[in-house]
């Protein structure tokens, strides 16, 4: 347990690591090299892995910042400002993310539920795979409002893209502003058309020939089975992203990541979660951003929507109409008596009559046109 040493300080910042496989144990590590937190609880099934884990970890503390670092349980989370959800069956070769579904809703839904109860004021941050649809599942067994569940999303795709690109180009991956967009799995997406280096369109950039940019398209969206093909897992580069999400939160850096979050009519999209850029901070996702997609890019975005829902859809899952209401009631819509016509409905079924917006002047046409343009896709 802490010794309290902060205890005639502020609260010291705690992260409550929650599964330390490879992805959890190594992420643990890059926060205590960083710096990044006062205070680290390890928490895993394996009570005998934690507690070497803590031990081995603690033995680096005199070469880094005093950290606080022990193996506890799931009462460890009430004072924790950051939980990070890495537990759950990790992906093995020629399985694809989408075949973990089952294996793992049931464990982040637990997890979920004992957060929501016992730190309520956290931040949920969930790496564990298939992540668009645990997140849900972890927002949904929460309780929490969906601002502050967020996960890993495509920041990892993103991160491989610009790598690529950086490769590909001679230039410092940094400063090449390009995002990857929808399910962290075979349906993502590159939005090239808002892909830019100083300003210009990587579209207008020769090298990028449209047989170029599907090779490394290729290349991101397949990177994963390569590497675990090659050494069974990956965790170096995500425990590093999860490391720098874990920094803008604490620090409340508003900085823009793509991580999977809650869609509320962004990209015509209702109810469930996908990866697209976000500020993130303090409360989790600060603000979502809806970039100006091409009609091809939005399509395809649409396709990894029907993926992610068709999963969701699976699990059963039904979220009460009562905390809809509420969800639309804060982004500004006003609910009469009409709205629903059972209590519980799956995500994204929500029915446009007795819906009002009180924000803005015409939203009910927009969002009709919006559902309606992607059941046409559907078909």
């Amino acid at each position: 347990m802490p010794r309290g040493s902060h205890a005639h300080l502020q609260k010291p910042s705690r992260v409550a690591v929650i599964g330390t496989g490879l992805v959890g144990s190594t992420y643990a590590y890059t926060l205590l090299v960083e710096g990044t937190a006062d205070e680290i609880v390890l928490i895993d099934i394996n009570r005998e892995k934690a507690l070497g884990d803590a031990m081995d970890l603690n033995h680096a503390v005199p070469f880094a910042k005093p950290t606080e670092i022990w193996a506890g349980t799931m009462n460890d989370v009430k004072e924790a400002d950051v939980i990070v959800v890495a537990a759950g069956a990790a992906q093995k070769p020629g399985e694809t993310r989408m075949d973990l579904l089952e294996r793992n809703a049931d464990i982040v839904g637990h997890i979920a539920e004992e957060a929501g109860r016992l730190a309520p004021g956290a931040v949920l941050l969930v790496v564990t795979n298939p992540v668009d649809v645990m997140s849900y599942v972890a927002w949904v067994h929460s309780g929490f409002p969906p601002e502050r569940v967020l996960g890993s999303g495509t920041i990892l795709d993103t991160a491989r893209l610009r790598y690529v690109l950086g490769e590909d180009l001679g230039i410092d991956p940094r400063s090449i502003h390009a995002t990857v967009l929808g399910e962290h799995g075979d349906t993502e997406l590159v939005a090239w058309s808002r892909a830019q280096i100083a300003g210009t369109n990587l579209l207008e950039w020769p090298e990028l020939t449209k047989e170029r940019r599907e090779d490394i398209f290729a290349e991101v969206r397949d990177a994963a089975y390569h590497i675990i093909n090659l050494k069974g897992a990956t965790y170096y580069a995500i425990a590093l992203a999860l490391a720098r999400l874990t920094e803008t939160i604490l620090k409340d850096l508003r900085t823009v990541y793509s991580v999977s979050a809650y869609l509320r009519g962004e990209y015509g999209i209702h109810g469930i979660y996908l990866g697209i850029p976000c500020v993130v901070g303090r409360e989790g996702v600060v603000k979502t951003i809806e970039l100006p997609l091409s009609k091809e890019e939005l399509e395809a975005l649409l396709i990894s929507e029907r993926a992610v829902r068709r999963a969701i859809e699976s699990l059963g899952l039904r979220e009460p109409a009562s905390r809809q209401m509420g969800l639309l009631a804060t982004a500004g819509h006003e609910i009469t008596e009409e709205l629903f016509d059972t209590p519980d409905f799956a995500p994204g079924s929500l029915k446009v009559r007795g819906l009002r917006n009180t924000r803005r002047p015409t939203p009910i046409s927009e969002i009709i046109r919006r559902r309606s343009r992607t059941k046409a896709l559907q078909r």
